[in-house]
């Protein structure tokens, strides 16, 4: 047997195996494709509607491929989105209609306002300001006799967004060392000063922000709050040790400190003189 026919033979198997393998994919038991069910409006929502459960009714099961092509929420996961758009009864609720609270009011607090106003790089700590950041807001302006003046316009104000002139300040997200914890900026990420500062406040709140911005004309200096409740977190308690009377018992000790420090706490009432009533 020469070269030739071995090479022949081994051709010929070659191209039974790919022939075999075919048929058995033909006629294999394929994998039944994996089915989900997603949420349908039962009523008309409004927009601007936190979704509740008496507001949906769950679809029959249908493709995972379907239901990620139309965008469509698990029914589990639908609760607590905010409607984005007027969502008619029998309609999916999507990615388009509802969305997380958070992405359409910049804070899940519906008693909340949220207010943007603007102010220079060399007024918002040189353009540093992030979401989370506590701030005072102060403004300054001139009377009308021409007076300077500068005044608190309100403390301890929320940062929930913040933009270089409607641009986000960073393209990268900062990422997290696995071995020691630290936030690592992205090489080559591009950072922007903000100049547009969005708060989270109530309403009273947002109307004199308005007001002194607006009406008064004030311009706006932001300044990080020294939040007096972060520094007592920090600062370290200094465990207070009991005072135990020596000779007794660890327990009876104890309780006997505790009847002295009563006893000493006890105001003793001034010694009378004299008769009653006689100075």
């Amino acid at each position: 047997m020469n070269a030739r026919t071995i090479a022949l033979i081994a051709a010929v198997a070659i191209m039974g195996i790919g022939a075999i393998m075919i048929l058995g994919d033909m006629f294999g038991a394929k994998e039944p494709p994996r089915r989900t069910q997603v949420a349908y409006a039962a009523q008309e929502i409004e927009p601007y509607t936190v979704i509740t459960q008496d507001m949906i009714r769950i679809s029959e099961p249908m493709k995972e491929k379907e239901a990620a092509a139309a965008y469509a929420y698990p029914y589990g996961a639908v609760i607590g989105k905010m409607t984005t758009a007027q969502i008619k009864p029998g309609d999916m609720i999507t990615a388009a209609n509802a969305k997380p609270i958070e992405d359409v009011r910049f804070v899940r607090d519906l008693g909340l306002e949220v207010v943007t106003f603007t102010a220079g790089v060399d007024r918002t700590v040189g353009g540093k300001l992030r979401p989370g950041h506590i701030v005072n807001l102060y403004g300054f302006g001139r009377s009308e006799d021409g007076t300077p003046f500068t005044r608190l316009i309100e403390p301890q104000l929320w940062v929930v967004d913040v933009s270089a002139g409607g641009q986000p300040v960073s393209d990268a997200t900062p990422e997290v060392n696995p071995e020691t914890g630290e936030l690592v900026e992205p090489a080559g990420a591009q950072q922007r000063n903000a100049t547009l500062v969005t708060v989270a406040v109530e309403p009273d709140k947002a109307f004199n922000i308005i007001n002194s911005l607006g009406a008064q004309r004030l311009d706006a200096w932001v300044t990080l709050s020294a939040n007096q409740e972060a520094m007592s977190a920090l600062a370290t308690p200094v465990p207070v040790q009991p005072t135990v009377t020596p000779g007794l018992p660890p327990d009876l000790a104890l309780t006997a400190t505790a009847i002295s420090n009563q006893i000493q706490a006890t105001e003793i009432a001034p010694p009378v003189t004299g008769d009653r009533g006689t100075p």
